[in-house]
Formats: structure tokens, C-alpha cells, sequence
């Protein structure tokens, strides 16, 4: 997955798959993300996804908030982007945590550091039978999922449930990189970060009463089917913002209860609003694509770029 917070690229080079969204986490775990700035949520004006606008006197940065999810082959309309590329100065991605070939060694161990200890079905009996249904249910033949604890297991159904659904983690940022090309606008990323130290935290530091909330996350998603991602992804589509932010998010509970994630979120986010006050220091015009649900959270992106005197205008009267 080629996607935004290092926090969920390390999970996916761990687990070769992406995590996807669902419903509000409890209380008890601290997520960064689970209360929106209602004032930002607000749908657009403009044909195709909605668009927020940062300013001051001579620059303008083009923020495009993207789902965490869209189905295979989703067309959307492409006409806004297109425009706003042209002459743009920049294309600011989202942070990106990498891992090379040098650290395959290290990764197949921190794999193996998944194994179970015990069976699975003895360490989550209340979890079991909905886990077999599950493993199941994504294509998995026999009872492997015993052989591995709680975020293991996790971790492979979810990647499991999402190449099943055929929903993928790479859209539109592929659309959106392949029409910068286009305009030659040259994309940067927020921030760029070793994915292996992030990999060894999560992996060895996590407990299991960690693992469990996140097995339980990705098993809520599962038998919810995939239909709330793909609703979240047309609306997001056509701009409707409050239907695509208000998305189900159990899947959050997986991230947000791993050791120092919240953390991350945070430094990933910081890092968004540096990069676009950086660009604001250039005389023209730039496009950000940052992930939804950060961009309107509070104390998230755009709050916290409101905080520092730039004018920031929704997808309502952007243009």
C-alpha cells in the first residue's frame, strides 16, 4: 500500500495488506481522529470528490481529502483535479513510512514474532467461532488462523476480507500522481520515514489485550461486508462529504490500541500542516491530497493550519 500514515504502511509491509476503515473507538483508546470539526464537514459545490482551499495573499494550496478505501476500477469525476494541477508548483502526498530490500531479514522475523504461543481458540474462545466463520467467509481454507495471536490474526483477515472485496488502498492517489505526471508537477511527500523501527514497536511492545481489540475491530468490518466501505467511497466520489467522513471506523480500534500509533497519527499530521505552510511560502498555487478523516478532525490539518492564520475555505464555496 502506497498510502499516507507511516502507521498504517508498517502494518501493511508487515502484513502485505491494508487495514480498512470502520465505527468510533471506545473511549479508553486514545484516537486522534474520532471527533470532527462539524464546521469543516460540509459537502461541495464543485462535480467529482470536495476540495478545501488554504490561502493567505499570494498562494493558494488545493486540499483533497481521499478515503482510506475505494472499489477496484471506481470511476470519479477527474475534471476539478485536472484544472488545479495545471500550473500548480507541487502535488504534497501524504507522510510515507518505507522498509528495503535490506530490511526483509529483519521483517521476517518480526513476522514470525506473530506466531501464537498457544492456540488462538484457547488465548480468545469468545472470539473463536466468529473467527473461524470469518477466516472462512474471506477464502481461507482449514483452521490456520489458531497458529497466530490476536494481531496476526488480525492483520491477515483484514488483508484477507479487503482482496476479497476487491477494494484497494492505491486509489485515487494513482490517478492523482498519474495526471500530475501529466501536468509535470512534481509530487513530494510530507514526510518520509524508516517503516522498520515503527515495525518492531508495534510488533514486540504491543500486548495482548492489544492484539484482541484489534482482532475484534477487523472481525466487526468483516461481518459488516464491504458495503460501508464502498458507500463511503461513492459518496466521497460525489462530494458528499458528511456520508463519506461518518463512514463506520471498528477497524480504528486496531491501530489506535498498538503502542505509540496515536502518537504517530499525530507526528503524521503535524507533518502535513509543516509541509503546507512551507508551499504557502511560494507565490502561486499547489494541491495537497491528504487523508479524509485527518484533513477535518479536530485538532487535525486544516484546524491547525486555521490556527496559524491562513484562510481556509470548504468545499461549499471553494472554486
Amino acid at each position: 500500500m502506497r498510502r499516507h500514515l507511516a502507521a498504517m504502511a508498517a502494518l501493511t509491509v508487515l502484513a502485505a495488506a491494508p487495514i480498512a476503515h470502520a465505527q468510533t473507538a471506545p473511549a479508553a483508546i486514545d484516537d486522534p481522529e474520532a471527533n470532527v470539526v462539524e464546521a469543516l464537514v460540509v459537502n461541495a459545490k464543485l462535480p467529482g470528490p470536495a476540495w478545501w482551499k488554504v490561502s493567505d495573499g499570494d498562494t493558494t494550496v488545493y486540499i483533497l481529502g481521499v478515503p482510506g478505501a475505494m472499489p477496484k476500477g471506481m470511476a470519479w469525476d477527474t475534471s476539478v483535479l485536472d484544472r488545479r494541477l495545471d500550473g500548480a508548483f507541487a502535488l504534497i502526498t501524504p507522510p510515507v513510512a518505507r522498509a528495503g530490500i535490506t530490511d526483509l531479514p529483519a521483517l521476517l522475523s518480526m513476522r514470525s514474532k506473530l506466531k501464537a504461543e498457544r492456540p488462538l481458540d484457547q488465548v480468545a474462545p469468545d472470539l473463536a467461532p466468529r473467527l473461524a466463520r470469518a477466516w472462512a467467509a474471506t477464502g481461507q481454507k482449514g483452521d490456520g488462523w489458531k497458529d497466530w495471536k490476536p494481531l496476526g490474526a488480525g492483520l491477515l483477515l483484514a488483508g484477507n476480507a479487503q482482496k476479497g472485496a476487491r477494494l484497494t488502498g492505491d486509489e485515487p492517489e494513482r490517478t492523482i500522481e498519474k495526471l500530475a505526471r501529466k501536468h509535470k508537477v512534481k509530487a513530494r511527500p510530507a514526510a518520509v520515514y524508516k517503516a522498520m523501527p515503527m515495525i518492531k514497536t508495534l510488533v514486540k511492545q504491543h500486548s495482548e489485550e492489544a492484539g484482541l481489540i484489534c482482532l475484534e475491530g477487523v472481525l466487526d468490518e468483516v461481518e459488516a461486508g464491504p458495503e460501508p466501505v464502498r458507500q463511503a467511497a461513492r459518496a466521497w466520489a460525489n462530494g458528499e462529504v458528511r456520508a463519506a467522513v461518518h463512514a463506520p471506523r471498528q477497524g480504528q480500534r486496531c491501530v489506535m490500541a498498538l503502542p505509540g500509533m496515536p502518537e504517530e497519527f499525530r507526528r503524521m499530521s503535524a507533518a502535513q500542516v509543516e509541509a503546507v505552510t512551507v508551499a504557502m511560502k511560494t507565490p502561486g498555487k499547489a494541491v495537497a491530497v491528504f487523508s479524509l478523516r485527518g484533513l477535518v478532525a479536530e485538532d487535525g490539518v486544516l484546524q491547525k493550519l486555521r490556527e496559524r492564520g491562513f484562510k481556509v475555505t470548504t468545499p461549499d464555496s471553494a472554486n
